[in-house]
């Protein structure tokens, strides 16, 4: 059912594009038909950076990358094609086809571009901005061979830098960076992976990602992955960050946090016998047991809509679908079972963006879990010190977990919402979702 879904709404994008000659609008993919591949996300001064690589073509045969792409988004919904970074200004040929996958990082005062010259090498580029204009700073690979950098940045009191690179055939490399970001200082070493998924991997499997969660590394490949609790390895495969919406052993991706919410981004051949791609954003979760959980779910009934945007209409708001919140909400659950935010307490905000309202009169349900003490959810439009829409008590004495606030009239259109909550010492909650129903 999840691949007729998604057939569908592809049919519906290409023949949106045939029929009107420009892009259909939908929030997923995130572009349409501008070739987004191996999309890697940072966040730089609050503004979202999508690095990717640019497929040509939706009729080439085989992989024609001549440069890579930079778009910007401040809300996860408008993506700006702000810089085109070519081969020409690096010490590739002018006429380079073989514009592989890349990443950014910042540090010092520098932005640092590095790219792929496909399975030959990595090189690095330097600017005074996330966008450019960079400049090749070494006019010779960094490493080489092979291809696909993750530029790592711990959390150790050195801020130390690592650069992940490399494919099954010969291994995924990684080697600590100095401080200059150009130059190693270290010899690479190759990182040793067990497991099943690992050993079933395909020979080219490329394309890693590392990040880091409490106290351990986390190194994807296509929708797998493996941990470890030491930078170097050796890592142990977990299991599938998720399925569906080809997300198999071609989903380039990374992940990405942006005001406080976890996000998966990956991209996907529109039709298999073309290197043409888009790519996807869904919210995604960690578990309770360290599990990646790429929320599918989300996709199985928003595709379209996309993350940071909702509407009062869907039969429910899950509470872990947030755009921001303060930062002592934390999200919990299991894998298979679901998940809500916790930690709710005195002076605590949830932030939805974008709300659709496409009715003014409304009944809100609140399903709460773990309520203690007393305290007010109030509902507030616009900012999180807007107009009040209404407030509902909470009180532990009762047990009640489904809270309803009734003769709800919203502002019709599209405005942020804002669920901020107040209480005695002893109050805290947990939110699992939330829904409007018509009046």
């Amino acid at each position: 059912m999840k691949s007729l879904k998604y057939s569908v709404f592809l049919f519906k994008v290409m023949l949106g594009l045939l029929l009107t000659g420009s892009p259909l609008y939908a929030q997923n993919p995130i572009t349409t038909y501008k070739g987004v591949s191996d999309p890697h996300i940072r966040v730089f001064n609050d503004t979202i950076y999508l690095y990717s690589g640019h497929d040509s073509n939706p009729k080439d045969e085989t992989w024609v990358m001549k440069d890579w792409r930079v778009f910007s988004s401040t809300n996860l919904l408008d993506w700006k094609h702000i810089q085109t970074i070519s081969p020409r200004n690096n010490y590739m040929d002018n006429n380079s086809e073989d514009c592989w996958a890349s990443d950014a990082i910042s540090r010092n005062g520098n932005y640092y571009f590095y790219f792929s010259d496909r399975k030959r090498g990595i090189g690095v580029m330097k600017a005074k901005h996330p966008s450019g204009n960079f400049v090749d700073a070494l006019n010779k690979p960094l490493v080489a061979p092979l291809h696909d950098p993750t530029i790592f940045i711990d959390n150790d009191k050195n801020k130390s830098p690592y650069i992940i690179y490399g494919d099954k055939s010969d291994a995924y490399y990684i080697s600590k960076l100095n401080d200059d970001m150009v130059s190693l200082a270290e010899t690479p070493r190759p990182i040793l992976i067990t497991g099943k998924a690992w050993e079933n991997a395909p020979e080219w499997m490329d394309k890693n990602y590392l990040f880091k969660h409490k106290n351990r590394y986390y190194l994807s490949w296509g929708n797998q992955y493996a941990v470890s609790k030491n930078i170097y390895g050796p890592y142990e495969c977990m299991d599938s960050v998720g399925a569906g919406y080809k997300l198999g052993e071609f989903a380039h991706g990374s992940f990405f946090t942006w005001k406080g919410q976890f996000y998966h981004i990956w991209c996907y051949y529109i039709d298999n016998a073309y290197k043409f791609r888009e790519s996807i954003i869904t919210y995604c979760h960690i578990d309770d047991n360290g599990y990646i959980v790429t929320d599918t779910n989300f996709l199985d009934k928003h595709f379209s809509n996309g993350v940071g945007q909702y509407k009062a209409s869907w039969d429910k708001i899950e509470a872990e679908w947030f755009y921001e919140k303060s930062s002592n909400i934390e999200k919990k659950g299991l894998k298979g079972d679901g998940f809500r935010i916790t930690n709710i307490k005195d002076g605590s905000w949830i932030r939805y963006a974008e709300m659709l309202f496409e009715n003014e009169n409304f009944e809100l349900e609140v399903y709460l879990k773990d309520i203690q003490g007393k305290g007010v959810l109030e509902l507030r439009q616009g900012t999180i010190n807007g107009e009040s829409l209404g407030k509902v008590f909470i009180d532990a004495s009762n047990q009640k977990l489904k809270y309803s606030l009734k003769n709800l009239k919203c502002l019709k259109g599209k405005s942020d919402l804002y669920l901020t909550f107040t209480g005695n010492k002893n109050f805290k909650i947990e939110l699992d979702y939330f829904k409007f129903l018509r009046q």
